[in-house]
């Protein structure tokens, strides 16, 4: 007898995620899906009991790393085992529902252009997440390297106004909850691990983009996103000097030499910024 094709595959990277994977395991195998479909995990070397938690799930596809190798590399490790005609990356501090897949996989087999459908990201009460934005440019770097989106005045200038009610494509969306057709990364490649966290999907979504492919926001899907519950674990220094790699990273690969200058300096005053950060954390305690 042959053997069925597996229609989804799921992947999930997980690094410290005691406190929420098996949660967010027990709402995909919770989930209601007619066609075959496989959940592969991959834990970056935690420290905390996420593994015992993972192999409480026997139908998962459990790779355990010896180090924490970062999203991307992890994500693509899961990518060569998955046999999926399409993925859905999930992170760990996710919970969906019972039909979210169902849906999901439905949308994107609507037009034979569309490459990557996400759902709408909200917190546990509810409340929406801004999922939806541009790729990052020049100015809009500056104002979050100088904490000034934070502001009013500014947050209208690193966040597209958006209305999250509505169906929608989009630039670029968030990576918390992806859903890619296989045969896009087959063509465009997967992540660049050069990019050990952050702006790895957004420069994939722009090769991506650039290939003439579409990325739908699709409201008609909710899923609970805790936001970052794993990375707040690194403190604000360690987070700025990954954060301002990877952007670097990114304008070395879509940015102008111009650019790339340009922004140096206000890279160099960020990590100031997040040290002193830091250190008022540390002499608050």
């Amino acid at each position: 007898m042959a053997e069925k094709k597996i229609e989804l595959s799921i992947i999930i990277v997980n690094w410290n995620g005691a406190e929420f994977v098996g949660k967010c395991l027990k709402s995909v195998f919770e989930s209601k899906f007619n066609k075959p479909w496989e959940v592969i995990v991959i834990d970056n070397n935690s420290s905390d009991k996420s593994v015992e938690i993972i192999k409480q799930f026997p139908q998962v596809i459990a790779i355990e790393n010896k180090e924490n190798v970062g999203f991307g590399a992890a994500n693509n490790q899961a990518l060569k085992q998955a046999t999926g005609k399409f993925v859905f990356l999930l992170n760990p501090d996710t919970q969906i529902f019972p039909d979210s897949m169902e849906k999901l996989v439905k949308k994107i087999e609507e037009e034979e252009k569309i490459a990557i459908v996400a759902p709408q990201l909200v917190n546990e009460n509810g409340s929406l997440q801004k999922e939806i934005g541009h790729f990052p440019g020049l100015v809009d770097s500056i104002l979050v390297l100088l904490k000034l989106h934070r502001l009013p005045f500014f947050k209208d200038l690193v966040y597209p106004k958006v209305d999250y009610s509505q169906e929608q494509e989009a630039e670029h969306l968030m990576g918390s909850a992806l859903l890619i057709r296989s045969e896009v990364l087959n063509s465009v490649g997967v992540f660049d691990e050069h990019f050990f966290l952050w702006f790895e999907e957004t420069d994939l979504e722009k090769r991506i983009k650039d290939a003439g492919w579409k990325l739908i926001y699709y409201p008609q899907v909710r899923v609970v996103h805790l936001l970052s519950k794993s990375i707040k674990q690194v403190s604000p220094l360690k987070r700025q000097l990954m954060w301002s790699k990877s952007l670097g990273i990114y304008f070395r690969k879509h940015k102008s030499l111009v650019e790339q200058i340009l922004l140096l300096p206000f890279i160099i005053l960020g990590l100031i910024i997040a040290g002193s950060m830091s250190l008022k954390n540390i002499f608050s305690k």
